[in-house]
């Protein structure tokens, strides 16, 4: 008698302990996964960055475009931040998603940036958001001083006098 209840306790811990290996690999394979997308771009217009130069020309006034890549936990996380300031200001519309990953450098700059965005010698570190106004590219902040954060994007619509919504 005293076996068996050994083998039954035995039996429990076992499963026990297949049981957290599983739910914790699970966990670790969606925490991977969600690294690997952006969460801006279920939010907002997402384009490719092959269709940038065309999407610019179209854009309407006050519109930002994000440039940013994917496979980074600190980008991820601080676009679940950005998302609250764009709808806070309503600007779901007016913002478009381009991921640059498959066109990013060591050094977190995208060649051939500076021939779409005048910005003179300096290059753009991504993630970075560009502000157009009347179809132009007027100012735009990026990461070269760090990972560009909510304060940034709240100082470039306040600098451009964006008002949040009522």
């Amino acid at each position: 008698m005293k076996n068996s209840n050994y083998i039954k306790l035995f039996l429990i811990i076992l499963a026990t302990v297949l049981g957290v290996i599983i739910i914790c690999n699970l966990y670790r394979n969606y925490d991977g996964n969600k690294n690997n997308r952006s969460y801006l771009s279920k939010y907002v217009l997402s384009i490719n960055y092959n269709e940038l130069t065309n999407t610019t020309t179209e854009l309407s006034s006050n519109s930002f475009i994000y440039l940013s890549y994917i496979g980074n936990k600190n980008v991820y996380d601080n676009e679940k931040k950005l998302r609250k300031v764009i709808k806070q200001y309503d600007l779901e519309d007016n913002f478009i998603y381009v991921d640059c990953t498959d066109k990013l450098t060591a050094k977190n700059t995208v060649k051939g940036l500076d021939n779409i965005f005048d910005v003179g010698n300096k290059e753009i570190v991504v993630p970075a958001i560009i502000f157009y106004k009347d179809n132009e590219p007027v100012d735009y902040i990026d990461s070269s001083e760090g990972l560009l954060n909510v304060s940034s994007f709240s100082w470039l619509l306040d600098k451009h006098e964006i008002k949040e919504k009522e």
